[in-house]
């Protein structure tokens, strides 16, 4: 089964860390309306975090570490970063 995404949470703690790395909670929350792919977190194993890696309305590609909520398609951001050449790549 596919992971979906249909809405973002996000806590004052990852507000904090998006904000350090200059993204705004407006555009970690366009990413699943936009061109974007989700793949499981490498580095949390088997775990429920995901990367979620798109492109906001403006065109900027970011990456988004994500946890699944106890609803479905509801996920709660963790952190986030501009995108890698690598994790860039994953888009096309």
């Amino acid at each position: 089964m596919t992971d979906a995404v249909h809405e973002l949470l996000i806590t004052e703690a990852a507000l904090d860390k998006l904000g350090a790395r200059g993204i705004s909670a407006q555009e970690a929350e366009q990413l699943p309306r936009n061109r974007h792919v989700i793949v499981r977190n490498p580095r949390t194993g088997a775990t429920a975090r995901r990367l979620v890696i798109g492109h906001t309305d403006g065109g900027r590609s970011l990456t988004l570490v994500i946890e699944a909520t106890i609803e479905r398609a509801t996920w709660l951001i963790i952190t986030g970063w501009v995108a890698t050449d690598a994790e860039r790549k994953l888009l096309r």
